[in-house]
């Protein structure tokens, strides 16, 4: 794949396949029970967050390149019209049924609230007072990203057109930092084989090497030096060599104990993974197909939904707790039916009624740009704070 064929592309549909991936290893990471843990369910995360590094970075730099400037209010209007209706949606919907069974107070929610609506979701305990699920505790996730989103915008802002070496040079410098600060803020988390304490700096570290893979493929030169993994020979090499990473990474953990260097090594098997995925070739067509993108387009509501769903389903029909895989699998298709009725009732409009408001905020500036200027007698008026 050439520079340019890269640049022409406007919509990337093999990440689509790779959403749905991540998605669904780990609703099968939670519930399908130990016999499943080859499928290291619970990185899928961390491909959620190089993934959200890598585009978010592409759209920003692209229209740096379109318009000569990063527009941040309409980086956040997309933003706020993207993440936050299912978001509401779903956190109001757990509320309603907990209310409806009298578990509000029970399930901690006076407390979990100012965590869940200010996005500091990583930092509340992943259950209640009282020791039970409040079914959103998979939410930390968001926390993490929208810190992400709120930065890291600013950012490129900061320096400026084109640089670069300068871009690469910022995102390197803020990994190595990040990995230094590790130890500082995991509590020992780094000694424990499972971990349960996510408030580390790795997690930027992870969404910055998907910011760092984003700019090299943006530029002709250091697209240059990844152009051979785009062969589609390359590709399977690729695919192959993640898969064999991904399916021993749970043992992998457990027995070296080396955690901080293993998910070091996946966020960089994953950023090779996107390479092959952008470019053409059968890994890409695969995870094209219309079941994967179907999937990966509902997959952040399908994420959220996990938890209640799962309730729901255990207490609707309790001889499924018996059979864990069964109990996975009807999770993922419950939960994925709510999340399509999310995506066509709230997603697609609300993300159509952002477009609205940026298309209807850029012909109002055009507007008034294109109005004459007429001479006015010079004023002195109160300054306003």
């Amino acid at each position: 794949m050439s520079h340019d064929e890269y640049l022409a592309m406007r919509r990337f549909p093999g990440l689509d396949g790779l959403r749905a991936i991540a998605a669904t290893i780990v609703v099968f990471f939670h519930f399908a029970g130990p016999k499943w843990t080859w499928l290291s369910g619970w990185v899928g995360v961390y491909v959620f967050f190089v993934l959200s590094g890598f585009l978010i970075t592409t759209l920003l730099l692209r229209e740096q390149d379109r318009t000569g400037r990063i527009s941040l209010g309409d980086f956040y209007l997309r933003r706020v019209f993207r993440i936050l209706p299912p978001y509401l949606v779903i956190l109001g919907g757990i509320i309603a049924f907990v209310l409806l069974r009298g578990e509000f107070l029970a399930r901690d929610f006076p407390h979990a609230l100012k965590y869940y609506l200010s996005f500091l979701n990583e930092f509340f305990p992943a259950s209640g007072g009282n020791g039970s699920d409040n079914f959103f505790s998979g939410s930390w996730t968001l926390g993490i990203e929208e810190k992400f989103y709120l930065v890291w915008p600013f950012l490129l802002v900061a320096i400026g057109i084109g640089a670069a070496r300068r871009k690469v040079a910022l995102v390197l410098a803020a990994m190595i930092v990040l990995l230094a600060l590790v130890p500082l803020t995991t509590n020992g988390w780094l000694l424990d084989a499972t971990p349960s304490i996510y408030r580390s700096s790795i997690h930027y570290f992870i969404l910055l090497s998907g910011c760092l893979l984003a700019i090299v493929l943006h530029h002709r030169r250091s697209f240059a030096v990844l152009r051979p993994l785009t062969h589609p020979v390359a590709g399977l090499m690729i695919v192959a060599a993640f898969l064999v990473l991904h399916t021993n990474l749970d043992s992998l953990w457990n027995e070296t104990r080396q955690n901080l260097l293993l998910l070091v090594a996946y966020a960089g098997a994953t950023m090779l993974l996107l390479v092959v995925l952008v470019s053409p070739g059968p890994a890409r067509w695969l995870l094209a197909t219309r079941p994967m993108r179907f999937v990966g387009e509902r997959s952040y509501s399908l994420y959220l939904l996990q938890g209640p769903v799962h309730f729901a389903v255990i207490q609707a029909v309790p001889s499924l707790g018996q059979n864990r895989l069964v109990s996975a699998v009807t999770v993922f298709v419950v939960a994925l039916a709510i999340a399509d009725l999310i995506h066509r009732w709230v997603e697609q409009p609300m993300i159509a009624t952002g477009k609205r408001l940026i298309a209807w905020r850029h012909a109002r500036k055009n507007a008034k740009a294109a109005q004459p200027t007429v001479a006015e007698e010079p004023r002195v008026e109160a300054a306003v704070g």
